[in-house]
């Protein structure tokens, strides 16, 4: 690209439909109060060094201006990327870097480099105190590369010279080796051209084909796919890349000599020895799928020598069935097993990937082994490790070698997890729903331990670490665990929770020591991690309704504490506004949940209210009726929030519970209109009697799947006056191979795709004893699956056809989730516009 492809446009304006008219408009901004609640500081962002004494903080500007939005980018394969600094596109970067030792509290703040406009991609040493990081040159499309180490009290930094090769972080950024002795990097190869091919005049027809007996390949809806044979060439050249290879010690720069020339590499994996890395190379393109599912050889490379020892050559990925309980037919899930030196693993399909098939003699997936010889570098052969009845979900070891692995099986949400001893012998740890929240024994802890791997924790050779976030219908309560299988039945010991709230019962089977705990608070505590140090240190957070999240240390052993960040409220117009979670039931008796928050200084009215909700299906009505979350939870609204707009007075029913059920053989969305509008129809009423909500003054809203359940909402019920929808999908025909939990494609299951599609009840929706007026709002480069502009723009045509008073707002250069700071105060004035009318 020429430079004056690069020059920032000016901002675009916005542009919005209403009725018969069609409109551009410069960006606007809301009242004073919410443009302060909407422009609140970006929370720092927190690093813990490698061996957990050191913590870096770093400041990100809290909103990006359009600019940054509108500068050129390039969608191929399904990635979005900056083509002239070669990385991810819309990056902001710090402007500031402060080091604080976590037990004494001694900060340092570091100067950043000359001319640097902010850093990012921080890479702590596996087990030095020593990290890296890139630096964005002022005023030029150059990122550089310094490390920061700790000498003799100090942290110092310095740039690492890499002579006249650029960085290319399109495809992921560098990385240790696991001994920590050499840092990766992917380079633009010498000698590249400086820019992309030029873009013909016409590249000839784009030719896709079935050839006969064929194997059936359903395709899921996808974004940014390759079009052409230009597509493809612009692909080869932005994400071809050569591997540098850095000594830590001496900054010495060598070329890894299997990529000279450049190769698409995927991804890098190092082996615990240090000496290797399994590389994954893209080698084949499709125009159906995103590169994830492109083609590819995977390699084990030898960093002191040119030697490629070939793992395995892997087609296109495009066969897989849309069943959630399918996968792929061909090897997956390639990684260096971490207690060996250069053993790799990988899962294979025993079923053929069929989701719906018979297991093969009882298995459907297996767990295979190779070792690498290295004196003659050759590969052995795969050596069966486990089978399972269901499918491979995850692998993870302990130091001591034994595994912990889990399999899931989808159609009813099941999983199990198994103790993998290194003899291969399995031991059932637990078989269970993972819908329900309530009984959930928590995950194995992991922690960085020997080469720079990550393993489970075992604080005895016969138990591990369990952390999880306690769910409970006092709401969540996170814990640590330690779990003993050396026995025949396994035991656990509940070694930390969550402090207790002040209100309700508790069960001391789940408290610690097995005792209802004297001290009681209206706090939120998570885990952060326990230190390696002792094994009772820990680090937690900790919030209220009116305190923001901080981080403390404290014992297991004796509570003593040390706090270790200070954060202030960054949104004071806040405080004052009351949280409660609130429990009610659905005609059918499922239990459903909210939060209702209510305005300062309430006075017992009735007030406007805002209900926002994000529809979620079960299999189980039990576990749909479980408490999620928790009221002791920092109140704090993000730009997506509707909490803002209690600072105006209005009552606001968040998240307020709206499961789609389908127990058995029964399909949850084959009664999606009918339970939503239950879990309306309840949210409505319960804030209703209690005198909170003005029933003639309510309004839904929602984003993405949120969305989608307001115009449902708008078109079956008359509760609500005023609806907004933003970056939804309104007509399923669009998606016909699944969507969201839905794995049946439109053929399989045509009533319920059209059910479940808004623009087919438009005319029902115009025929409402009240016609809530819908505020559509969507971002011009939405990159999600199924939710194109397109959208929007179809189902507002049919709600301006049939006269429904509506508003479409398409913000230019915005994606699904909404970044500009002009975009978001945009976003919040067409709200606040829009339920004017309903203001108190």
């Amino acid at each position: 690209y020429p430079p004056s492809q690069y020059l920032l446009p000016p901002s675009c304006p916005v542009t919005y439909k209403i009725l018969n008219h069609t409109m551009t408009s410069s960006y606007k901004e809301p009242s004073e109060v919410l443009k302060r609640l909407f422009l609140p500081p970006k929370d720092p962002s927190l690093t813990l060094s490698s061996d957990y004494q050191w913590l870096v903080i770093t400041q990100e500007p809290p909103l990006p201006s359009i600019e940054l939005l509108a500068k050129p980018e390039e969608k191929l394969a399904g990635i979005r990327f900056d083509p002239a600094l070669f990385t991810p596109s819309r990056l902001d970067y710090a402007a500031s870097l402060v080091m604080q030792h976590m037990a004494t509290g001694e900060k340092q703040t570091i100067e950043l480099p000359e001319k640097s406009e902010g850093i990012r991609y921080i890479r702590f040493h596996p087990s030095k105190p020593y990290f890296v990081f890139s630096s964005k040159v002022k005023n030029e499309l150059l990122l550089d590369l310094y490390k920061c180490e700790l000498i003799d009290g100090q942290w110092i930094i310095q740039k690492i010279p890499l002579g006249q090769q650029r960085m290319n972080f399109v495809y992921g950024a560098y990385q240790f080796t696991s001994n920590g002795e050499k840092l990766l990097v992917k380079v633009i190869p010498e000698n590249w051209p400086a820019q992309p091919p030029k873009e013909p005049v016409s590249t000839g027809p784009a030719i896709q084909m079935v050839v006969k007996d064929a194997r059936k390949a359903p395709g899921r809806t996808y974004q940014d796919l390759l079009k052409n044979e230009y597509d493809e060439a612009k692909l080869k050249y932005f994400l071809t890349t050569e591997l540098l290879c850095i000594d830590t010690a001496s900054l010495d720069v060598k070329l890894i000599k299997q990529s000279k020339g450049g190769c698409l590499i995927r991804s890098l994996q190092s082996s615990p020895c240090g000496g290797f890395v399994l590389a994954q190379i893209t080698t084949k393109f499709s125009y159906s799928v995103p590169m994830s599912k492109f083609g590819k050889d995977v390699q084990i490379w030898g960093l002191d020598s040119d030697s490629i020892v070939e793992v395995a050559s892997l087609p296109v990925d495009d066969e897989i069935p849309l069943s959630y309980d399918a996968c792929s037919r061909h090897p997956r899930s390639f990684s260096f097993h971490p207690c060996h030196d250069h053993t790799i693993t990988f899962a294979k399909a025993l079923d053929g990937g069929e989701g719906l098939s018979e297991p093969f003699d009882g298995e459907r997936d297996a767990i295979y082994a190779q070792t690498l010889d290295d004196s003659s570098l050759t590969l052995g052969s795969p050596v069966k490790v486990a089978g399972l009845e269901w499918r491979y979900a995850d692998l993870d070891f302990c130091e001591s070698g034994m595994g912990i692995i889990e399999e899931y099986r989808w159609k009813d949400r099941m999983e199990r997890k198994w103790i993998l001893e290194a003899n291969g012998n399995k031991k059932l740890l637990w078989e269970r729903s993972w819908e329900d929240r309530y009984t959930a024994p928590g995950e194995p802890m992991t922690r960085r331990g020997a080469r720079g791997k990550y393993f489970i924790v075992q604080p005895t050779p016969t138990s591990i670490y369990l952390q999880g976030a306690g769910a409970s219908p006092l709401g969540d309560r996170p814990f640590l665990d330690r779990l003993d299988f050396g026995s025949e039945e396994t035991t656990t010991t509940r070694l930390w929770r969550c402090a207790a709230p002040l209100e309700g019962d508790l069960d001391a089977t789940k408290e610690v020591d097995g005792v209802i705990p004297s001290e009681r608070k209206d706090v939120y505590e998570s885990m952060v991690l326990l230190l390696p140090s002792d094994n009772d240190t820990m680090m937690i957070s900790r919030e209220s309704k009116t305190t923001p999240r901080n981080y403390f240390l404290t014992k297991l052993s004796d509570k003593s504490e040390v706090q270790v960040t200070d954060f202030q409220h960054p949104q004071p117009d806040l405080l004052g506004i009351t949280k409660e979670l609130v429990q009610y039931k659905r005609d059918d008796g499922v239990e459903l949940t909210a939060n209702l928050y209510l305005p300062a200084n309430y006075d017992g009215t009735a007030r406007p209210t805002l209900f926002w909700a994000y529809p979620r299906e079960f299999k189980n009505a039990k576990a749909a009726g479980q408490v999620n979350g928790s009221k002791h939870r920092f109140v704090s609204a993000h730009w997506a929030s509707p909490i803002h707009w209690a600072a105006k007075g209005w009552a606001i029913m968040d998240d307020f519970s709206l499961p789609v059920i389908g127990e058995g053989e029964s399909q949850p969305n084959d009664t999606f209109i009918e339970q939503i509008v239950s879990g309306a129809k309840a949210a409505v009423n319960y804030v209703t009697s209690r005198g909170v909500c003005d029933p003639n003054r309510c309004a839904v809203g929602g984003h993405s799947y949120g969305s989608f359940m307001t115009s449902h909402l708008l078109s079956h019920t008359n509760l609500f006056a005023a609806g907004i929808g933003r970056s939804g999908a309104f007509n399923r025909t669009l998606t016909p191979m699944s969507f969201q939990s839905e794995d049946r494609s439109i053929w399989e299951a045509q009533d319920t795709y059209i059910t479940m599609s808004p623009l087919m009840h438009v005319k029902k929706y115009s025929l409402q004893e009240r016609v809530g007026k819908l505020l559509l709002i969507h971002g011009e480069a939405d990159e999600n699956s199924g939710t194109y502009p397109m959208q929007s723009e179809r189902y507002f045509a049919a709600l301006k056809a049939f006269g429904i008073e509506s508003r479409l707002v398409i913000l230019p250069h915005e994606r699904h989730s909404y970044r500009a700071r002009e975009s978001i105060l945009h976003m919040a004035w067409e709200q606040e516009e829009w339920l004017k009318s309903l203001d108190p």
